[in-house]
């Protein structure tokens, strides 16, 4: 055994958080996913090589979980084989469709105030975006076994009739090529019907306190829209229910409105439907929200924490983790697609900064690759500070949405490991983590 252990030797995507007890060190493996519960002695000991220190049953269960690895082994050269394959082999494709720019409301700080057209896409661009998704899936572009198709806007809603049209041909085709279809409309609720809810997996809406929304989520006239938003969703309580369609909603968290989000929390899990969906965004300042107070990355992560915690006092299923994917976000894996209302190309809802156009991927779709080769080549294994970085499984590398691509977690890391550690061995069921834990 002391041959064994001799081979062996820590991790270099170990990651070491202290705890409330000194003598209790928690480990995480950012490869893996592995998170165990320690003597402080034994985290010493790994951090130092010295398994001598180690009894063999510790050390294989530290093997096993991908804390200690061969001493030849190049875990740099590993983690990048694993995330050209996963770039590779990604079986889902992200279908992103701006219907309109147009809205219902005039909710004062919305990024499209800059550039706010009035045109709608066309049934042509609808029915040349699934002539690509089936050109992407027959020629085995990638190997795809499910399409997510996304609604966006302004609002949608507004052209609910090519939604419509939109599905029903996509759900023939998925039918036909044996792929599942998610669908998602990402609207603002007022023109929320029964018909939406059928249709959808999910609807996205953004609400947060009523004092708030009113105030910014306002309509043309200046009136508020809150009442009338909740109003909907509430009239197909029941129809979300029979569809089992999720409620996914969106708070948009600032310095003002962050006391709230418990409140508003609890009423979305009052309304009697079967599937919600609570996320929380920090604001964001540009130009259209200069003047609205947001949270330091700190108090944002520490209120995103505290949410965290209070959907499993819940009994909600929680999927936050610092999960290693070690997968491109939507726009760095090959040919997933965002068209614009007037009929141009992006990769995802984050690009608002299309290129080309439909007519460019006529007859080659592999052009949507030549025209993003920027975002296609993207390796962040080839940049010296992210390949040589612990990090670079979970976060991506540096992503051109991202101002600083070294925060990339809405929680601090050892804030929730130390949490993890504490709350999962009773009620591991309130945890999705897939594949993540060893």
């Amino acid at each position: 055994m002391r041959l064994r252990r001799m081979s062996l030797k820590a991790s270099f995507y170990n990651h070491y958080t202290s705890t409330d007890d000194p003598a209790r060190t928690v480990l995480f493996n950012k490869f893996w996913g592995s998170v165990a519960l320690v003597d402080h002695e034994v985290a010493w000991h790994i951090a130092e090589n010295d398994m001598a220190a180690l009894d063999a049953e510790m050390v294989a269960e530290l093997e096993g979980s991908g804390f200690l690895v061969p001493t030849d082994l190049d875990e740099t050269a590993a983690a990048e084989q694993r995330y050209l394959e996963r770039k590779a082999a990604n079986s889902l494709l992200a279908i992103t469709v701006e219907l309109t720019q147009e809205c219902n409301l005039a909710c004062p700080f919305c990024y499209q105030n800059s550039y706010r057209g009035t045109g709608a896409i066309t049934e042509q661009a609808i029915d040349r975006i699934q002539h690509y998704v089936e050109t992407v899936i027959t020629e085995g572009r990638r190997p795809i076994s499910e399409i997510a198709l996304r609604f966006i806007g302004g609002e949608p809603l507004m052209q609910k009739d090519k939604i419509l049209t939109a599905i029903s041909g996509m759900r023939d085709l998925a039918a036909r090529l044996g792929v599942g279809l998610n669908t998602q409309v990402d609207t603002n609720g007022l023109l929320l019907d029964e018909m939406v809810v059928r249709e959808m997996d999910a609807t996205s809406i953004t609400i947060t306190n009523k004092a708030d929304h009113d105030k910014v989520r306002i309509r043309h006239n200046g009136a508020g829209s809150y009442e009338q938003i909740l109003g909907r969703i509430k009239r197909h309580t029941e129809h979300y229910n029979t569809y089992e369609t999720v409620l996914a909603v969106r708070y948009n968290v600032n310095a003002f409105n962050a006391r709230y989000v418990p409140e508003v929390y609890r009423m979305v899990k009052s309304l009697g439907l079967k599937y919600t969906q609570f996320d929380l965004f920090n604001t964001v300042n540009y130009d259209y929200n200069v003047m609205i107070p947001t949270l330091s990355g700190e108090q944002f992560k520490r209120l995103y924490l505290d949410l965290i915690k209070l959907k499993v006092e819940y009994g909600e299923t929680v999927t936050d983790f610092p999960r290693p994917t070690f997968s491109p976000c939507s726009a760095y894996t090959p040919y997933n697609l965002k068209v614009t209302a007037d009929g141009r190309l992006a990769l995802c809802d984050a690009m608002t900064n299309p290129r080309a156009s439909t007519d460019d991927l006529l007859g080659d779709v592999g052009r949507l690759r030549e025209i993003f080769s920027d975002i296609d080549g993207h390796n962040p294994f080839q940049d010296h500070q992210c390949g040589n970085c612990s990090n670079v499984g979970i976060c991506g590398g540096k992503l051109y949405c991202k101002e600083d691509p070294c925060d990339f977690l809405p929680f601090d890391m050892d804030e929730y490991l130390r949490f993890f550690a504490e709350t999962y061995p009773a009620v591991p069921q309130r945890f999705d983590l897939g594949s993540s834990v060893g």
